[in-house]
């Protein structure tokens, strides 16, 4: 037979030929039908994988072989055809998606031919650089038919090496010690490099394979193969796919190596792993990896079981804010788990670091499993907001973290108490006057939120009773019992706080708290005596120990007295021993020169020492107390007052506002308050030794008594920016009370609720340059009184219901002119007895309040405009006389 190598074209140039020489030999004549085609295409496949046997492994040249390592290798195939007694021969080019799916399958180019049989007698196949590689045997020969217009698929097996890929996941085995470089937490665990080895059927082990470096994912998951319900498990998953000859392996080795890479175990000697890869099957692999249970972290864990368990923990069920309503610990998964519990927090080496059980309704004896926790740094047994009195707590701030909190404690402190004690308020046209002129105090404070008539009893003054109180003295939100002794071994413990508990007595170990900078004793009710392990602890920050009424005024006063001279004297900053029974400050707090928010409001304080000027406050608050009167030292101190920014002493027994500050003073002072005693006048007025004062907001409401304005103020050249005189009974305020260097520095006057019938002829601008806001309502003026018009800058003046001593309205003048005040923005008449108003209304006075004025004739029509807009406020009753503006009566 001859041979034909050529190209495709050439071949089917021929076969025509052949058929015209044919046709011409034929009585019929010429065929001139154009001849039908097909296509061919190859398919390879690795013969262990497609099922025939693979041969022997035979000698090998460097080149050509008899079982290629990859199927890949081959790039292009050239196949030998017999075609009716003719030999074609063509090389084709092989394709797949990548390589690793070229070990599936490859598929040639399409070769085109007539249609008919085929045999195919051989093929060769060449690698990228066209070397030969690869020779089919006698044994890979076949048939197959083209048809017209179709394409006929022959498969070609090659001989290749069986290999399959793995994938693979690393499990835990709680067993013996290990080989490491420190203690880990699984998932810790970013790479890994892996030994295997394949196992023969001896038993031997041969071919062993290193993977480098593989990157792992940690996986929670649920195991519903332990039957064990809803049963938490993890895994380290490796994504990585790689390639193995096929047979059974065994891991013989491993290392773990955290993020960075570091070298976290080495294990020579891991749990039996075994494994088979299959021809182009994907296996997935399970490793274990070791754990062991004497790791302190998970000694941690199995304390927290402990605490759980001695606390009655089945019955757990959480009521607060933090976490699902009724969720409990669960330890229905893998030990190293036992740590992911709601109120639970770790550090990176999953050591125990915080602990809040608050709200859980926990009861019983802590156990001594608490002492294994050697790297806690906060424990909440409890806390004054267990009942959620504010939605965000300032002073427990759980959203910042350590370092924030330490930095910022002062700032959260005093965010806490500001929303505790609920500053006096001054009157709305005081607030409004400010608010004009970018003005905030925290005397404005509840206008954000709250209408004037909800702050004050509006027929007395008296500011209602806005105080956010935490739990009540006896409400029990826990049923703890005991701390162990082994308390003291928690060195790195900076926060603890017992709250709302049946606890009778804390342990001596207390002391040595070591690290412990934070600690609550709030509402203990069965604690009798007060816990002197507090005065021996040495780096004590902030205390509260609040709501302990069940201590008596000696206890309270032993505790507080060593704290004052116990080793952290000298480092308290904080203290809260507010609603308890204490009767006397002692003396020793002179020791606590770090004390910058001392809370002590609502004991039974009616006794104070002098503390000196190294004692500098910062916040103050003696409320609800019997103080009658401040010693001084020397010096003439009750305290520093270089850092005053609240001073609050109000419902005592003072009858003279206290002689402790000082005019001269460089420092004003934020705000002092001697609200609701039974203030006459200044100490010292009389003999002339009264030293003044320098605050911006000074606050002497409810003081019934007082009858007079303090001339006091203008004598000793007082700096006030802002005072609350609300009923104090003032009947008169003396000449020359604004005659003075710094009257300049006052802004608001709030003399509401008082029985002020005139005011004092140097009330005017050359003395109140900067007065912003006058309120006079609730007096007994009888004719308008024009004096603070005189300002500029007086931008609200209120005046509202005028009564004389028989209770009768005795205001009906109007200002006339007051259109002309080119300052102000705010007018208050309302309540009184005005009757026709003969004057032009300017709408720069946008807020105008002449409701319940039953006599009243307005004309409307210079605003009515402005108010169908919205750009003027008028406070009025659709009853009144409404003149010019029938719209605002519909």
């Amino acid at each position: 037979m001859k041979n034909i190598k050529f190209n495709v074209c050439v071949v089917l140039l021929m076969l025509l030929g052949l058929s015209f020489v044919t046709s011409c030999s034929d009585s019929d004549g010429v065929d001139n039908r154009e001849q039908e085609y097909g296509y061919a295409q190859f398919k390879l496949y690795k013969k262990a994988s497609y099922g025939s046997s693979a041969s022997e492994p035979e000698a090998q040249t460097r080149a050509v072989k008899k079982v290629l390592d990859y199927l890949s290798e081959a790039c292009k195939i050239k196949v030998t055809l017999t075609f009716e007694g003719t030999t074609i021969a063509q090389t084709l080019n092989l394709q797949a998606a990548d390589e690793a799916m070229a070990e599936f399958g490859l598929r040639s180019d399409k070769l085109k031919l007539l249609v008919g049989d085929y045999r195919l007698d051989a093929f060769v196949l060449y690698d990228a650089y066209d070397e030969e590689i690869y020779k089919s045997s006698a044994s890979d020969v076949g048939e197959f038919t083209v048809a017209t217009g179709g394409l006929s698929v022959h498969d070609v097996t090659i001989d290749v090496e069986p290999r399959g890929h793995v994938k693979f996941s690393f499990k835990k085995a709680f067993t013996s010690t290990r080989a490491k470089a420190r203690e880990y937490t699984f998932d810790e665990v970013a790479y890994i490099n892996l030994n295997v080895a394949e196992v023969l059927s001896s038993g031997a082990l041969s071919n062993p394979v290193k993977f480098e470096k593989l990157p792992v994912d940690f996986s929670l998951h649920l195991d519903e193969e332990l039957g064990k319900g809803a049963y938490q498990t993890s895994t380290l998953v490796c994504d990585t796919l790689l390639s193995l000859p096929a047979g059974n392996y065994r891991v013989t080795s491993y290392e773990t190596l955290d993020e960075r890479r570091s070298l976290l175990e080495s294990n020579p000697r891991p749990v039996e792993s075994q494994f088979t890869i299959s021809d182009n099957v994907t296996t997935e692999a399970d490793v274990h990896l070791t754990l062991n249970e004497s790791d302190e972290y998970l000694k941690d864990y199995y304390a927290l079981y402990e605490i759980w368990k001695a606390l009655d923990g089945e019955n757990w069920y959480y009521d607060g804010e933090e976490w699902t309503k009724g969720i409990n610990w669960n330890f229905n998964k893998d030990l190293d788990l036992w740590g992911d519990q709601p109120g639970v927090q770790l550090h990176s080496n999953g050591r125990v670091a915080f602990i809040d059980i608050s709200g859980f309704a926990f009861r019983g004896d802590m156990p001594a499993a608490l002492g294994q926790l050697t790297e806690l740094i906060q424990l909440y047994l409890g806390t004054h907001n267990d009942t959620s009195i504010v939605n965000y707590d300032p002073s427990l701030a759980m959203d910042q973290s350590l370092t924030e909190r330490s930095r910022n404690r002062m700032a959260n402190h005093k965010a806490y108490l500001n929303m505790i004690h609920t500053p006096q308020q001054t009157s709305e046209p005081i607030a409004r006057a400010l608010a004009e002129n970018n003005i905030t105090i925290p005397a404005v404070q509840l206008y954000s939120t709250m209408k004037e008539s909800e702050i004050f009893d509006m027929a007395s003054g008296k500011q209602r009773n806005i105080h956010l109180f935490d739990t009540n003295h006896g409400t029990l939100c826990n049923g703890l019992r005991s701390l162990p002794k082994e308390i003291g071994r928690l060195k790195k413990l900076e926060y603890l706080y017992i709250a709302n508990s049946e606890i009778e007595t804390l342990p001596a170990e207390l002391a040595e708290l070591e690290s412990c900078t934070d600690i609550e004793i709030y509402n203990c009710p069965k604690l009798k005596q007060f816990p002197m392990a507090l005065c021996e602890m040495p780096e004590l920050i902030s205390l509260n120990l609040s709501n302990n009424a069940q201590w008596s005024a000696e206890e309270i006063y032993k505790g507080m007295d060593g704290l004052a001279k116990g080793p952290s004297a000298d480092k308290i900053q904080i203290l809260y021993a507010r609603q308890n029974n204490l009767e006397e400050l002692p003396a020793s707090f002179a020791n606590m020169r770090k004390l910058g928010l001392l809370d002590m409001a609502f004991n039974k304080i009616s006794k104070l020492h002098p503390l000196g000027r190294e004692v500098s406050f910062v916040q103050l608050y003696l409320d609800h107390n019997m103080i009658e009167s401040f010693p001084v030292d020397s010096e003439g101190y009750f305290c520093g007052y270089e850092d005053i920014e609240t001073f609050s002493v109000s419902y005592n027994r003072l009858t003279k506002i206290p002689n402790i500050f000082s005019a001269e003073s460089n420092f004003m002072m934020k705000s002092v308050d001697f609200s609701a005693n039974n203030i006459t006048g200044c100490e010292g007025e009389e003999d002339g030794s009264y030293k003044g004062i320098n605050v911006e907001t000074f606050t002497l409401t409810l003081n019934p008594n007082m009858k007079k304005y303090p001339l006091a103020f203008a004598k000793t050249n007082s700096t006030i920016a802002y005072i609350i005189l609300r009923a104090c009974g003032v009947e008169e305020i003396p000449e020359g009370a604004f005659t003075y260097k710094n009257s300049v520095n006052m802004q608001s006057l709030d003399l509401s609720y008082n029985k002020l019938t005139s005011l004092p002829r140097d009330m005017h601008s050359a003395n109140l340059p900067y007065l912003y806001g006058v309120d006079l309502s609730f007096n007994s003026f009888s004719k308008f009184p024009y004096e603070p018009l005189d300002s500029g800058g007086l931008t609200v003046f209120a005046i509202r219901s005028q009564r004389n001593e028989k209770g009768e309205r005795c205001l009906r003048e109007w200002p006339t002119g007051i259109g002309n005040h080119k300052g102000l923005r705010g007018l208050y008449l309302g309540s009184n007895d005005l009757r026709k108003i003969d004057d032009s209304i300017s709408t720069l006075i946008y807020y105008l309040d002449i409701s319940d004025n039953p006599n009243i004739i307005f004309d409307a029509a210079d605003i009515c405009y402005a108010w169908q807009v919205g750009a003027y406020i008028l406070v009025y009753d659709k009853s009144q006389n409404i003149l010019n503006c029938d719209i605002m009566l519909e």
